[in-house]
């Protein structure tokens, strides 16, 4: 089974948070990490780690760009053993990672338990499902502003992990209320899938080029709601053939400017046209997540189209695809 390529490009922005760099062995006891589930929580240290089962294993992850980092060493602790801790994990529930710099990642509970897409040394995709998630707090490679990291891997052989997983400096680990994954189909140049992890990646990333942003809608009731997401412009970088080399999210600007239609669409097939100069670099048009810093409610999850739009009707609700046409 291939994955098409294009989908290694999605992860881009999140890497460019979790990008490896060389580095060296730290020492237990130089860091530490919240536990938290509702009224329970706990400090994890280095010593605490050390104290654990922790075993070493070599693991692997593929870059956006196709690229496969490692294997390398790393000496772990299963994450399943951290969250006992505070009263293990349900299939109603998620875990959300926050790092020091504040990045945040939500897991699903079947990426908590392993299931995520593993590849070949050739960086095509094997299955999902396999590895065990842990908390890697010493490495051969490394340095002490990356760990305690995320990692997936497994004792009996070195297995290859999408990066975007692979949440570094970790400084709290929630137990929170469940996430529905996703996915929406996106068609332009190339044809990829984009999901949950990799959009919320996107947004949450402290160091992106490009905003996360928020806009604040009147509704019926009188209320006002806040919803928070990417720009529209930033996922038409992904199918718009404006990539770099590197694999970097690059809008293609020269595109956008000769023309084409944007058309977004729900999932009970109704869809809404824009042109691309009215979109193009436009923070103001935005697919959001969340709605008052809550996930959006089914009716309106996984995507919603909001902000400075020609008519209602724009507001696309349930959005599973997004397409260029006429290119």
């Amino acid at each position: 089974m291939k994955r098409n390529s294009s989908l290694r490009v999605l992860a881009i922005i999140a890497l460019i948070c979790l990008a490896f760099g060389l580095g060296h062995v730290v020492a237990a006891g130089e860091w530490k990490v919240e536990v938290v589930s509702g009224d329970r929580s706990t400090v994890l240290t280095g010593a605490d780690a050390a104290a654990m089962k922790a075993h070493t294993m070599k693991a692997a992850f593929l870059r956006s760009t196709g690229r496969i980092d490692g294997p390398s060493a790393y000496t772990v602790i299963p994450m399943d053993a951290i969250l006992a801790r505070v009263g293990g994990i349900n299939p109603d529930q998620a875990i959300r990672v926050t790092a020091r710099d504040g990045y945040q990642m939500v897991y699903s509970f079947a990426q908590v338990n392993g299931g995520v897409f593993t590849y070949d040394d050739k960086g095509n995709a094997l299955r999902v499902g396999g590895p065990s998630m842990l908390l890697a707090f010493e490495s051969e490679r490394d340095s002490a502003d990356k760990l305690p990291r995320i990692i997936y891997g497994r004792p009996d052989g070195v297995v290859i992990t999408d990066g975007h997983f692979w949440a570094k400096s970790v400084a709290k680990i929630e137990v929170i209320k469940g996430v529905e994954d996703w996915q929406i189909s996106l068609s332009g140049s190339e044809k990829v899938w984009l999901d949950r992890a990799t959009f919320e990646s996107i947004v949450t990333c402290p160091v992106t080029p490009h905003p996360a942003v928020c806009w604040s809608v009147a509704e019926k009731d009188g209320s006002t709601s806040t919803y928070e997401g990417t720009p529209l412009w930033v996922v038409l970088s992904m199918i718009d053939g404006g990539d770099a080399p590197d694999g970097h999210y690059v809008f293609n600007d020269e595109f956008a400017e000769k023309g084409y239609t944007v058309r977004v669409i729900s999932k009970d097939g109704l869809a809404a046209e824009l042109d691309s100069k009215s979109v193009a670099r436009n923070n103001d048009i935005i697919v959001a997540y969340l709605k008052n810093g809550e996930y959006l409610a089914e009716g309106d999850a996984p995507l919603r189209l909001v902000g400075d739009l020609p008519t209602k009707k724009h507001s696309v609700k349930a959005i599973a695809a997004i397409e260029i046409v006429g290119n």
